[in-house]
């Protein structure tokens, strides 16, 4: 009988330091450039006057003003949460909104999904609206 020599299946190659070094660098610059293009954003970006307008045990109408101080047109993320005045969260929500250039809008947002319901009498306490800013950790 013949002997016939294989090549083992599946060959396995170790990669080179090089290449390993090369993505470990690319993974940290990546996440340099993400946060710098953040905080270029958070400076660019001002949300000021963040008010409840109105409530019901099932919604929460928030009035902000927002200004865009950027000469081009953005897409940006928020982040609205509120509180009741033992400082537990009752509502929050991300959503999407787009500004124009060099432009303060006063905006309304209404959460109508509320972690738990209002109790008879109670009001929320505390509203924030910031950048959403999501992170590698």
């Amino acid at each position: 009988m013949p002997i016939v020599d294989r090549m083992e299946f599946p060959r396995r190659y170790k990669l080179k330091e090089t290449v390993l070094i090369l993505v470990i660098v690319a993974a940290f610059v990546g996440i340099w450039i993400q946060r710098s293009s953040i905080k270029k954003v958070s400076k660019q970006i001002e949300i000021s006057s963040v008010s409840i307008s109105r409530f019901g045990s099932g919604f929460i109408e928030l009035d902000y003003n927002i200004a865009n101080k950027s000469p081009k047109e953005q897409n940006i993320r928020l982040l609205a949460r509120v509180w009741d005045a033992q400082g537990e969260e009752i509502a929050s929500a991300l959503f999407d909104i787009t500004l124009q250039p060099n432009n303060l809008s006063q905006r309304t947002k209404m959460i109508d999904k509320l972690n738990r319901s209002l109790k008879e009498g109670e009001r929320p306490y505390k509203a924030e609206i910031s950048l959403y800013e999501k992170r590698v950790p």
